[in-house]
């Protein structure tokens, strides 16, 4: 089943409201992690557009990415995926005790590149659980390294969502910035929006 055709001002307000909340959290929990400020861009938005548009908007970010996955279930389901290019990422495992270099991840790397991810899709779903009264699940993470369709379709084989929520973020004190991209279900969105209309 595919998303709404077209949604109204409104209901992309309400999207981008729940990705302002939740990955407000998410991002404050990889934070206090880091010992670190993070900034957040405003949310971006968007429905129904032509395949392959989430691959063209990471693949910005630049040649080789970092990608962790969560799948998400109950009233938003779906998949969140933290973003980062690898010298970023590098950064980030570095910041957490895990020494690496870009293209150069070992396992003590990576797992702390996968608890991070952890972390922000747990703080996220605690968020939105609570916005929405209802309980929401994630999955254990997954991570993929490569270019931006290697990533994706390493981690959403069933293909990127045609409803995408986009935070860029970034930490000045270690010189990094990454992505949190939420693709909830098509079919999810209907409900997932009347709910919002109801408690919100």
């Amino acid at each position: 089943m595919t998303a709404p055709a077209r949604l109204d001002a409104r209901q992309l307000d309400a999207l981008q409201e729940v990705a302002t909340i939740g990955t407000g959290h998410a991002l404050t929990a990889l934070g206090r992690l880091l010992a670190r400020r993070l900034d957040m861009d405003v949310p971006e938005a968007w429905v129904g557009r032509a395949e392959g548009v989430v691959a063209e908007f990471l693949a910005g970010m630049g040649e080789r990415l970092l990608a962790v996955a969560v799948r998400l279930d109950g009233l938003l389901e779906g998949e969140l995926v933290l973003a980062l290019p690898e010298g970023d990422a590098a950064r980030l495992a570095t910041a957490l005790g895990r020494p690496a270099g870009e293209g150069r991840f070992d396992e003590a790397a990576e797992s702390a590149l996968l608890e991070s991810g952890n972390i922000v899709g747990s703080a996220f779903v605690s968020a939105i659980a609570r916005m929405l009264r209802d309980r929401l699940l994630l999955s254990v993470p997954r991570l993929a390294r490569g270019a931006a369709r290697e990533c994706l379709g390493a981690l959403l084989p069933g293909g990127a969502s045609e409803v995408a929520l986009a935070t860029r973020f970034s930490c000045a004190a270690l010189g990094l910035e990454g992505l949190v991209l939420v693709l909830p279900e098509p079919a999810r969105v209907t409900p997932l929006l009347a709910r919002l209309a109801a408690c919100c």
